[in-house]
């Protein structure tokens, strides 16, 4: 008679229809009673997702996960056998296209309250009867995991790539790690999370501590204890209500250690809040990550025991374990046995032997100074000399510092069709201010940036006046405009304004401009937000591929964030082939400047009778065409990441004692000069003048032979190569 009740399709089940299937799976009746006075009919039943039961129906995690997958069993069987009678149908619901975009979850049973465990082993005749979804297992990219025991290290992890598997000590020094989905725990009140997330961090950096290796907790990854649907190491994160429970939590290392409190604390570093993004969600979840650094002068003849906190819910309160010694052993944390007891204590010296070497090689090895000026100018140019005159920019930048507004001429010499700015300030004390000194530009908002139907792209790009002045789109509001175009914070941006960026953006690449005509630069002066993640994400596909996209960004810091979340949409190598990172903004200028076209120069030098300069202002240098004006080239010097910068002339006046050699110091050397001189040089050389730069300037550009070494040469070479093998 149930079964003949429950013929007809979920979607048209009356609430005492789902009461009755709800009774099936063995639920429980307090809560079939609430979703009957919720009035949950089987239309209902098909929308709820697992937040909805247990945020407003109260449902504890494991009855909520299996109601939602049998839910999605039976619908699947239901449509499996109508396509079967009408093979010709081919039309999917909305709810199906929902449930195939999601992998489908099967709870451990080691996540289920003991209670529940029974009431499903009870049912499971009947659960039997329904044939199993697999779950849907998509590909899943790798990604970093945070710099260990770093300060001020701001990035992103993206929801769904996996971090390498849990390891266990290898060198000492390189971390070992352990994750924790901590799913439950999370929504779990005040007292019992702290004693949750104390006893799992103080269980793991015990045994960190005994073994003297660094190491990483990770609460929000998912372990290897999870259900099918996710991988180990799958980066899922956690809401976070209030980042001090977690922080307040580890006080209880004074009550978990009865010796040496102060000794665990120094190793046990504070949590880190590692933001989790997720382009299908605006909800704010964390992987919380707590990094463990015994270090060898703290810990030197030392084994810790650790009393455990564990909530006691007969008790009602925090209670505390047997103390327990704990070591590593391979990817766990698991208790010396009394057997291995003597042992492990007589090998404390060996432990910190290798602890105390491990810290002696640990040179921190200097970066690898790559040729940032020679990437940055390969990048623009695409190989060429100079800057190509057919070629349009689109700059998407955020605040701009005040020493890095000095040093925009190259900006200012740019081809830019338009410039995304998501700096609210700009127009009063940012870079659009300072553009507008020197060039004109139209000024929008995201909602006057819009095309009509009726108005062909003609129309629109002449009535913005596209290809004749600069665009200057303010993406997230406007200080000081009287439309009141206020800013607002990054999930309001993604739910009201990304939507009319992204029609923007798919209008310039799809129909104003012709593939290869157009580079798009990302400029990143400050700390990165998720409205330019998503900017980059919206350019990367409607231009296929990041081919001319380009990141440009001096902080190491500002770039992680960027990083981390570019690499998932287009993977490591390429991130790092197309961003130029570290290099300073006066260093860009100087380099980008030398690129540019020289009618294109921003400015120009004039002599003056006190041997100093005066700036040619572009209006006047107009007013002056019938002359041929001859200006004093700029000086320039190479810098670290081989790029160049300018050589002003009052440093140059202030290193009076120096002979400077610039990198374009020669370029106006005539051959008339050097036919004169070189004769004079070569014979002061031979007569054992003083070595200058001059000698090997005309000997490397073959205006005179070969460098004669002199008795001192091998002297000298010897001590320059020891320089090299061992330097200071």
């Amino acid at each position: 008679m149930m079964a003949d009740n429950l013929m007809q399709s979920p979607e048209n089940w009356t609430e005492s229809q789902v009461s009755t299937w709800l009774r099936t799976l063995c639920v429980k009746e307090q809560y079939i009673k609430k979703l009957f006075e919720e009035e949950v009919n089987g239309l209902v039943l098909l929308t709820l997702d697992e937040d909805s039961l247990m945020t407003k129906i109260g449902m504890k995690f494991g009855p909520t996960h299996m109601i939602i997958q049998k839910r999605n069993e039976l619908f699947n069987s239901k449509q499996n056998s109508q396509q079967n009678a009408k093979p010709t149908r081919s039309k999917k619901t909305k709810l199906q296209q929902k449930n195939n975009s999601k992998s489908l979850h099967c709870l451990a049973s080691s996540e289920v309250p003991s209670g529940q465990v029974h009431a499903r082993d009870k049912c499971a005749s009947e659960e039997s009867q329904t044939p199993q979804q697999p779950c849907i297992l998509t590909s899943k990219e790798n990604c970093k995991p945070r710099p260990f025991d770093q300060e001020g290290i701001d990035l992103i992890y993206v929801k769904h790539r996996v971090l390498q598997p849990e390891s266990g000590a290898f060198d000492l020094i390189s971390p070992c790690h352990e994750f924790k989905s901590f799913a439950i725990a999370a929504e779990l009140d005040r007292t019992r999370l702290q004693a949750k997330f104390a006893k799992e961090v103080l269980k793991f950096a015990t045994g960190c501590m005994n073994i003297r290796s660094n190491g990483t907790i990770h609460f929000g990854v998912m372990d290897s204890k999870e259900d099918t649907g996710y991988v180990h190491g799958e980066v899922v994160g956690i809401p976070v209500k209030d980042k001090d429970i977690y922080v307040d939590a580890l006080d209880d290392i004074e009550k978990c250690f009865s010796t040496d409190k102060e000794h665990a604390r120094h190793c046990v570093r504070p949590p880190r809040f590692i933001e989790v993004m997720d382009r299908e969600s605006t909800a704010k979840n964390y992987v919380v990550e707590v990094d463990i650094v015994p270090s060898v002068y703290i810990l030197k003849g030392k084994v810790h025991a650790v009393l455990l906190p564990n909530f006691n819910e007969a008790a009602n309160k925090v209670q505390y374990e047997k103390k327990a010694i704990l070591r590593r052993v391979g990817s766990k944390t698991e208790p010396v046995s009394d057997s291995d007891l003597s042992d492990f204590f007589q090998r404390v010296k060996e432990r910190d032997a290798q602890r105390e070497e491990a810290e002696k090689t640990l040179v921190l090895s200097t970066p690898f100074c790559q040729d940032l000026g020679r990437k940055l100018t390969m990048l623009i140019t695409s190989g060429k000399k100079f800057i190509e005159n057919d070629k349009w920019f689109i700059f998407i930048t955020n605040k701009f510092k005040p020493d890095d507004l000095s040093n925009i001429e190259w900006l200012l010499n740019m081809k830019i069709l338009s410039v995304f700015d998501f700096d609210p300030d700009s127009k009063i004390s940012g870079l659009c201010s300072k553009y507008l000194e020197h060039h004109a530009a139209n000024m929008h908002s995201l909602q006057s940036y819009s095309k009509s139907s009726d108005r062909s792209i003609k129309g629109f790009t002449e009535k913005l006046h596209l290809f004749e002045q600069t665009s200057w789109l303010f993406c997230n509001g406007r200080s000081g405009f009287k439309a009141n175009e206020t800013p607002c914070d990054e999930m309001t941006w993604i739910k009201t304004r990304m939507t009319l960026l992204m029609v923007y953006v798919s209008l310039i690449c799809k129909h104003i401009l012709p593939k290869g005509s157009l580079q798009v630069i990302f400029l990143l002066t400050s700390p990165v937000e998720k409205p330019l993640l998503h900017t980059f994400y919206g350019f990367f596909t409607e231009m296929q591929g990041h081919t001319d996209i380009i990141c440009i960004c001096e902080s190491e810091t500002n770039f992680q964030r960027w990083q981390s979340f570019a690499e998932e949409i287009c993977g490591t190598e390429t991130v790092n082939n197309f961003s130029v990172v570290g290099m300073k903004m006066s260093h860009i200028n100087a380099t980008m400047q030398m690129i540019q076209p020289v009618k294109a120069c921003a400015k120009k030098h004039l002599p003056v009778f006190v041997k100093g300069t005066c700036l040619l202002e572009t209006n006047r240098e107009e007013h002056m065409a019938s002359l041929e004006i001859l200006t004093v080239a700029k000086k320039h010097l190479p810098v670290f990441v081989k790029g160049t910068c300018l050589l002003e002339t009052n440093r140059e006046e202030h290193m009076a004692s120096l002979e400077i050699l610039t990198v374009n110091h020669c370029d106006d050397t005539s051959k008339d000069f050097i036919n004169e001189e070189k004769a004079n040089i070569e014979q002061q050389f031979y007569r054992g003048g003083r070595v200058t730069w001059m000698n090997f300037w005309l000997a490397e550009h073959k205006y005179v032979g070969e460098v004669i070494e002199r008795d001192a040469y091998q002297d000298v070479s010897k001590l320059l190569m020891d320089v090299l093998k061992f330097p200071l």
